[in-house]
This record gives structure tokens, sequence and C-alpha cells, in this order.
């Protein structure tokens, strides 16, 4: 039974999520213990003082919920030592596909479940998070995990093929999150942009041709249910990549471009438009 619950990162997900689940512990750092003791983290305008709890002082928790930034994983990992057992669960809210390799590279032990994030828009300004609960964790089959989202009112989904599932969303994220980043425009501003058709499917055809390789079922489908999915995007929305750069944050631009590059590279595939993302964003 899944009672120890640590959420690492307090941005927008981890927000949510730490708000949906009672007695839950938030990681933090000895600076941000502080600022975060001093500044309560305040969702749809109700105000949060959550459990915090420092790597010095960890113990083995049943489930963690890792919902930082790509960027911070390494030292995220780093602070996990004393909180991760065999029976340790741990998912990633992390954008892109590689964080589970990573996290399982370092933490072999532990058990992985893979997982994504779908959501309409979470908007985060300091401590402050709007979001409409438009969301999912879709997942991998865990009887253990569905039942403690089912008891806190948990939004989930059960993939059939999570390898494909997950790419679905890293499509999304590759022209989503990049587009955004170099046009400065919310959803509903890139859907009139006139050229956004043939510019999309043309950014897609790179990542379609690698996932070819990488072992994905039908990727062309994935691609169309993407551009479908893009057309229909709160209009307002904004991209996390975006919201990054209006706040001068670091970007994931290695998670998303930085990925299919290398990918890119394995197979033997060019891959010019995410050479110009990642050229234009880093």
């Amino acid at each position: 039974m899944i009672k120890n619950i640590l959420i690492v990162g307090l941005g927008g997900v981890g927000a949510v999520y730490a708000s949906k689940i009672p007695n839950v512990n938030i990681l933090v750092d000895n600076k941000r213990l502080e600022y975060y003791k001093n500044n309560p983290t305040v969702i749809n305008n109700k105000t949060y003082n959550f459990n915090y709890i420092t790597p010095n002082n960890g113990y083995p928790m049943d489930l963690i919920i890792i919902s930082v930034k790509f960027y911070n994983l390494p030292q995220v990992l780093a602070n996990l030592a004393k909180f991760v057992d065999k029976n340790t669960k741990i998912i990633s809210l992390i954008n892109g596909i590689s964080s589970e390799d990573i996290i399982r590279g370092k933490y072999p032990e532990a058990r992985i479940i893979p997982s994504y994030l779908i959501c309409n828009s979470i908007m985060r300004k300091d401590r402050n998070v709007i979001h409409d609960d438009v969301n999912k964790i879709v997942m991998s089959k865990d009887s253990e995990l569905e039942e403690f989202f089912q008891l806190n009112n948990i939004n989930y989904e059960i993939a059939e093929d999570i390898k494909s599932s997950m790419w679905q969303k890293f499509m999304l994220n590759i022209i989503a999150n990049q587009l955004s980043a170099v046009t400065r425009k919310t959803f509903g501003e890139m859907n009139n942009l006139p050229y956004i058709e043939d510019l999309l499917w043309k950014i897609l055809y790179e990542v379609i041709e690698i996932a070819k390789y990488d072992g994905v079922n039908n990727p062309e489908n994935l691609a169309k249910n993407i551009i479908n999915t893009f057309r229909n995007m709160a209009p307002y929305g904004k991209t996390s990549m975006l919201q990054d750069i209006e706040n001068k944050n670091p970007t994931e631009i290695e998670a998303f471009a930085g990925t299919i590059i290398q990918l890119g590279k394995k197979y033997n595939i060019k891959t010019p438009y995410n050479n110009l993302f990642k050229y234009l964003i880093s």
C-alpha cells in the first residue's frame, strides 16, 4: 500500500499534484526550505503549506513523483539517495523520452513506472499556480498505483503500448514547445499562422523517420493524432518552454531537439528543423 509519498519539484505540475495528495512530502534543499516556508504556494487562489523534507533527512518512500525540468534531473537524482529502496515506485512527469532510462541507471533497484502527463495548461508565476484541472497521467499498468490514484481522485490512463504513447507526447513537445519558444505565441496564435499545417508536418517528418528506427509502432498515425491535439489545445495556453523563456529561465531544449539530434546521428537521419530549434533556443 502506498503511504509515504514524495514529490520532487514544486513548479506548476508538482504543485497541482501536491494539492491532491494528503500528507505529501516535498523535497527541497535548505535554501528553498526557507523560501517556501515564507512564500507558500498558492494554487487556484488557495494557499497550501506543504510538508517539506531535505535530502539529509530522507527515508525510503513508497512513491516518488519527479516533476522537475529535464536539466535538473542529475541533481535531483543525487538528492534522492536516502529516499529510494527496492520497494520504491518512481514515476517521472519530465518532458521527453529519456528520463526513465536516466533514473533507472542511477537507481536500478527502484520500480520505475513509465509515464507522462497530459494537461491543458498550467500557468505559474512565482509561487502562484493557475490550472483548469484538465489533466491525466498516462502510464503502464500498475495495480497498486492505480488504486492510489483512484483514492486521491487523480486522473490517469493505462497505455497498452507505453513506448508509442510516450513518443506521441514527445512529438507534441517537439512541435508545440519549440515552435512557441521561437514564435513567442500561444496555441491560439500559432494555430492562426497561415503556414502552420505545412510547417508542423515538415517538423514532424524527421521525427517520424527516427521513431521508425527506434521501434515505435506506426509513427505516422501518432503524428496525425498530434496535429489534431495541437489544433485543439486551449487557445490561451502557453507551453512550458515559452513560459521559461518569458521568465528568463533555462529551457528543456536538450530533452527535445537535443534528443532528436542525438538519435538522428545514431540512425544517420538528418534533423535540420531540430538543429535550427536548438540553435535558436539554446
